[in-house]
């Protein structure tokens, strides 16, 4: 069992949950505050949040009274064994992603296609050979498959939030050619101004994109994020800014990156866990469970 949060501790958590992070958190992407790895971490405290916030440096007692504080606070989003912090109280930023894999490792720079030569669709730029890169690693690398998978995932996740990747096009019914590389000799590309734009408000409407789309999709494995609604939400929060259709792609790959699906291995989906998504309290029978960090 853990150990009772203090009064003043909880205290500080209550004034904590009632003001935003970029209040209480240092605006470096690296900040190491408790406000900011929640933040990383979705706005969500579920079953292992403790266990990890204690091995990322945080006091046990400070986590504690974190969860209690989002306990009693009514606008608190309970979903199943999650508690989802309300955005008065907790901005979600796109999560901090470290890949042993680097777009510059010589793997990923034999599986990227030359700016100078077009695609099958006569687009050009640098376009990344994920079925080669994958054979690559497998040659020099010697993973396991889930292994590959994951640091795969990693990739993506890391460079779809820096904006070096992109998976682009403006047409929901024109899928990308592969994930483009948006920088250095790939970077003059007719579209680059429109990928970057578009890459600037996914990332400054990171929390309402997934908080609105959120009770779209259901936490049950293979569940997906890229719902019917996701597009038009994206539209009307960023007046058109957001001019990508893949949006919620790469909104996925950055969750799978970042470990917001749980069990995904090279053969299982897995299964995403709030915010993402919702838990029908009917269906899991979890309306009236307490949360208990394990």
């Amino acid at each position: 069992m853990h150990r009772r949060a203090r009064p003043g501790l909880l205290i500080a958590a209550s004034v904590l949950l009632g003001l935003t992070l970029s209040n209480v958190a240092s605006a470096s992407s690296d900040s190491t505050t408790l406000a900011d790895f929640v933040a990383r971490q979705g706005c969500a405290i579920g079953p292992n949040t403790r266990q990890q916030a204690i091995a990322a440096g945080h006091d046990a007692n400070a986590v504690d009274a974190l969860i209690a504080a989002a306990r009693d606070n009514q606008q608190t989003v309970k979903s199943g064994d999650w508690l989802v912090l309300a955005p008065a109280s907790c901005q979600i930023k796109p999560p901090v992603v470290t890949s042993a894999i680097k777009l510059s490792d010589p793997e990923v720079r034999v599986s990227v296609s030359s700016p100078t030569v077009p695609q099958a669709e006569g687009e050009l730029g640098c376009f990344l050979d994920t079925s080669r890169l994958h054979a690559e690693l497998r040659r020099t690398r010697g993973w396991s498959e889930d292994r590959l998978m994951q640091e795969y995932l990693r990739l993506l996740g890391s460079s779809l939030v820096s904006g070096d990747l992109a998976f682009y096009s403006s047409n929901p019914l024109h899928t990308p050619t592969a994930f483009q590389l948006t920088r250095g000799e790939c970077a003059p590309v007719p579209h680059m101004a429109d990928i970057e734009r578009s890459h600037a408000n996914l990332i400054k409407w990171f929390d309402p994109l997934i908080r609105t789309n959120a009770p779209n999709v259901a936490c049950t494995r293979g569940a997906t994020l890229i719902t019917p609604e996701l597009h038009d939400i994206a539209r009307k929060l960023s007046e058109g800014s957001i001019s990508n259709a893949w949006v919620g792609m790469e909104i996925k790959l950055i969750a799978l990156g970042a470990g917001w699906y749980e069990g995904v291995t090279a053969t299982n989906p897995g299964t995403p866990r709030p915010p993402l998504c919702h838990v029908d309290p009917a269906k899991a029978n979890l309306q009236d469970k307490p949360y208990k960090p394990r």
